[in-house]
């Protein structure tokens, strides 16, 4: 009996040390994620269309103008934020007035659609739920703006980092999917008033070495391509010290990375980032 005994113990601890050792080879997920209180810089969101599309840009801020005074506007940025983050009484960012020539908004209510871009990966302002349909904050500003215009709102995934393209060639009507206004994209590009303030991010694990974005020194940074992010990045001395910058598709995958510990930190919106920190809370429990 006592020799059975005996046995069983060794068997439960190789088994027990088997355990700790598969566990040293895997990289652990961490299980909270923090902000730094440095941000890489503040900026602002507008809708994007082409430089001579002036007449369509007014038309769809006038509809706007009118839902925030009439509190609809509001009412849908509490269902995504919890509070009204919109932007009241912003000044017009370029001309505000169209050009006797310019036929854009009637050839979108001619065609009775108006084409939105978007990259369908960029929560909480356009992304793709459970059950594979488009929604968000922008959506659901897009979506009463072309009711109220009398046209049909057409949802258009495409390669944000080739957004620009998308628009010049009129694949789409106008870029509307948390668009960061940077003096490259005004002049690519018109926009009427910005309407939510944003600012890039870091998000490090908890627990994280890093603590301020110096730190980011030598280390492997994430990113989506061809976001503001790279920009507000590039714009920071350290960006000339990381030990890797990976960009990537969308944020949603560079969030997956820093989960899995193959980055070490995540520059992103501070919208979305927070968004996501939030949503990955809420699935721990």
């Amino acid at each position: 009996m006592k020799k059975t005994t005996k046995t069983l113990g060794l068997l439960m601890a190789v088994l027990m040390l088997g355990t700790l050792l598969t566990g040293c080879g895997k990289k652990q997920e961490a299980t909270g994620y923090v902000v730094l209180e440095e941000d890489l810089g503040a900026e602002q969101y507008g809708i994007g269309f082409r430089n001579t599309d002036v007449a369509l840009g007014l038309e769809v801020q006038k509809q706007l103008d009118a839902m925030i005074e009439d509190g609809t506007a509001a009412e849908i940025s509490q269902k995504w934020f919890g509070e009204d983050i919109l932007l009241k009484d912003a000044a017009y960012l370029e001309e505000s007035t169209a050009a006797a020539d310019d036929d854009s908004l009637q050839k979108v209510k001619d065609k009775g659609t108006l084409i939105l871009g978007l990259d369908d990966s960029f929560p909480p302002m356009g992304f793709r739920d459970e059950n594979d349909q488009v929604v968000g904050f922008d959506i659901d500003l897009a979506t009463e703006v072309a009711k109220r215009m009398g046209v049909e709102l057409v949802i258009q995934p495409i390669d944000w980092d080739s957004k620009e393209l998308e628009l010049e060639t009129g694949r789409v009507d106008c870029l509307w999917n948390g668009l960061s206004i940077t003096d490259e994209r005004v002049a690519a590009m018109y926009f009427a008033k910005p309407y939510i303030a944003n600012k890039q991010i870091v998000i490090v694990p908890e627990g994280s070495e890093i603590k301020t974005v110096a730190d980011l020194k030598e280390k492997r940074v994430g990113l989506q391509k061809g976001s503001s992010a790279l920009d507000a990045l590039n714009a920071n001395p350290v960006s000339k010290e990381l030990s890797e910058l990976v960009e990537l598709a969308d944020n949603v995958t560079v969030f997956s990375e820093l989960k899995a510990g193959r980055i070490d930190a995540f520059v992103v919106d501070e919208v979305v980032g927070r968004y996501l920190i939030s949503k990955d809370a809420e699935q721990a429990q």
